[in-house]
């Protein structure tokens, strides 16, 4: 009798295997034949589990997702009001280990017209009801379109960060958001600044 097959596991292993070609060489290089090679195993194997290059670069996107659920929960937790505000913000600017690969497999997905966008969509449209809900606690004067500004400010960074992550540094980046926050918070907001 043949043993059962972990497909949880042998996706977790596609989707990392996916995560360092897209780190070593972008997103543009991950393809079902790169990830097979990568594995040291047949492109049957990899399309056994994972059938397209857009399925790919999903699967190796919601292998991250609860890493990121988790982190963005613990940068706000007993947060409330601006500082939960400004503390989401700070987080969606920062760069752990994965996220500009993470970021160059989100464009790519988005690029596309498959139904993995959607699944794409829930998960940043998470994060932009997390900027409105603190928006709204703080009791903001115009707390939609700060949290507005504050998401589109945060996703233009990803996209600035995977065209060029040495120019567009957290470092550079989160010294203007403390610029906006301080702008859009009143400057008698403490701790504002980085």
């Amino acid at each position: 009798m043949p043993r059962p097959v972990d497909e949880t596991g042998r996706r977790r292993e596609i989707a990392k295997a996916t995560l360092r070609i897209a780190e070593r060489c972008g997103a543009n290089a991950v393809t079902i034949r790169a990830v097979a090679e990568e594995l040291g195993r047949s492109t049957a194997f990899v399309t056994n589990y994972v059938p397209s290059r857009a399925q790919l670069m999903f699967n190796a996107l919601d292998h991250a997702r609860h890493l990121w659920v988790e982190a963005r929960s613990q940068a706000i937790e007993g947060r409330a009001g601006r500082t939960r505000l400004v503390e989401l913000a700070r987080w969606m600017c920062t760069t752990d280990e994965h996220d500009t690969a993470l970021r160059g497999l989100w464009i790519e997905v988005l690029a596309g017209s498959g139904p993995e966008t959607a699944v794409i969509a829930d998960i940043t449209d998470r994060t932009f009801t997390e900027f409105e809900r603190a928006a709204r606690e703080a009791d903001l004067e115009h707390a939609a379109e700060i949290a507005d500004i504050l998401y589109l400010y945060a996703r233009g960074f990803h996209v600035k960060n995977v065209e060029d992550p040495v120019v567009w540094s957290d470092d550079r980046v989160n010294r203007a958001l403390a610029v906006l926050l301080e702008r859009l918070l009143g400057s008698d907001e403490p701790r504002l600044v980085a």
